[in-house]
């Protein structure tokens, strides 16, 4: 860990800093000074005994905005962090809480929000990381920049998902022929499983209209692929209904099946190949880290961190799944 760290002026003589107790305000230094070099502080009880610091001096830098609300194992990250310090990419190491990093975005003044909703988001905080940590370039155009990225990325979806992320989709779309080429049986595998499910009441649906069709091939194969894509479409529903109850049987709330956007991510995660073990791993991984976080505790809230981040999680589990392997 660095010896030395910066806080600003602006920071140290703004009224939210000024008004709070001597307390708080030591405790906030030593915070800075003991954070990893993306503002993350991860064990707090030595700050705490040479500050003396307690619960209501933590709240008191939580209402001023000063720090994020911390995790369920104590995880605190310095909201202006990167409005504070640069650090070299010579000397630059990412925080271990990956997880959490994943779940920030990084606004134009290179503060940390948990909101993907502000209006003044640049990207995902790990795009911004990717990108090089840039603080020269205008915020404003970055973020323009980030959207061009996102919008050019979501033209090679088939089927994009309607109002799904607004800011990370497009860091999580998968590559549909690097799957194919990974995972080479897996198209054959899921016919098969389609077809063994759907074996018998498939049969008599596809007698019948070949029956009915018998002797004019245009039509039959028409009727053929109407069948055929009417199985995709009711597969897939029943994959996305079996997801619904996986995630409300692992959850302390639940997620009523009609909400369209989560839909429409499981939906969109089936079409573009991944299995339904594949995308039960991104919940689990997902749920892991807001168990964590008392604001995902809630149904809207949850439901808004999978259809941000499911896709991502799930991409990276597949990717670590390949490189076992």
């Amino acid at each position: 860990m660095a010896e030395r760290r910066m806080i600003s002026r602006k920071i140290a003589e703004d009224d939210r800093f000024v008004d709070m107790h001597p307390v708080s305000k030591l405790l906030y230094f030593y915070l800075v000074l003991n954070a990893d070099d993306d503002g993350f502080v991860g064990s707090v009880k030595m700050i705490n005994f040479l500050t003396n610091a307690d619960q209501s001096n933590y709240d008191e830098l939580l209402e001023n905005n000063l720090i994020l609300e911390p995790t369920k194992n104590g995880v605190y990250v310095i909201t202006d962090w990167y409005a504070q310090n640069k650090i070299e990419p010579k000397i630059y190491k990412a925080t271990e809480h990956l997880s959490i990093r994943a779940l920030l975005f990084i606004k134009t003044n290179f503060a940390y929000t948990t909101n993907p909703d502000e209006k003044d988001i640049i990207s995902p905080v790990d795009y911004w990381v990717k990108q090089g940590r840039d603080k020269k370039t205008p915020p404003e155009i970055q973020a323009q920049q980030y959207l061009e990225q996102f919008q050019d990325t979501s033209k090679k979806v088939p089927r994009s998902v309607e109002e799904t992320s607004k800011k990370v989709l497009a860091q999580n779309r998968l590559d549909k022929n690097r799957l194919e080429q990974n995972r080479p049986d897996q198209t054959k595998k899921e016919k098969i499983n389609i077809d063994k499910d759907n074996s018998t009441s498939t049969s008599s649906i596809y007698n019948n209209a070949t029956t009915e069709n018998k002797g004019n091939s245009g039509e039959k194969d028409g009727v053929d692929s109407g069948v055929n894509n009417q199985l995709d479409t009711n597969n897939n529903q029943d994959t996305v209904s079996s997801l619904f109850n996986y995630l409300n049987g692992i959850s302390t709330t639940d997620i009523p099946k009609d909400n369209k956007r989560l839909a429409d991510v499981f939906d969109m995660l089936i079409h573009n190949g991944y299995e339904i073990e594949d995308i039960q791993l991104g919940i689990d991984n997902i749920m892991n880290v807001a168990n964590q976080m008392p604001q995902y505790q809630n149904e809207q809230s949850l439901a808004k961190l999978l259809i941000q981040h499911l896709p991502e999680y799930t991409k990276q589990t597949l990717e670590q799944s390949s490189s076992n392997d």
